[in-house]
């Protein structure tokens, strides 16, 4: 594995851990009336659980987002029909260049999975 694909997955595997260790320690427990071990155990896992999906999902939004269309701001700009296309076509090739770990919305996106996957491990432990 290269040192960039390890910083991305060690940063990733970090934040998901921090997140899940901040939410176990940061959750107002008792001003939710949560008084046994189990309704604090359920909700932890209901903020991880949450925090996971929520990251995928902002993830694929911005991979959504930087495959937009082209509109007339985009063609007058270029000042044809025929560069705009080009342009935009270079910027969507742009996009995809590169390994993997260089984008921050794949970063996000692997962030929320480790969330998930620490989820269901701390799930399958506490049943």
């Amino acid at each position: 594995m290269s040192r960039q694909a390890g910083i991305f997955w060690g940063t990733a595997l970090g934040v998901a851990l921090g997140f899940a260790l901040f939410a176990a320690l940061l959750l107002p427990f008792d001003a939710l009336g949560l008084r046994t071990l189990e309704e604090r155990e359920r909700a932890w896992l209901l903020t991880v659980w949450t925090g996971g999906v929520l990251a995928v999902l902002f993830g694929l939004s911005a991979l959504l987002g930087a495959f937009s269309g082209m509109g007339f701001r985009e063609v007058m700009e270029a000042g044809s029909t025929s560069e705009a296309v080009e342009t935009h076509r270079r910027s969507l090739t742009r996009f995809g260049e590169g390994p993997f770990h260089q984008s921050f919305a794949w970063w996000v996106i692997s962030t929320g999975g480790l969330l998930v996957a620490i989820y269901f491990a701390a799930w399958l432990v506490l049943r």
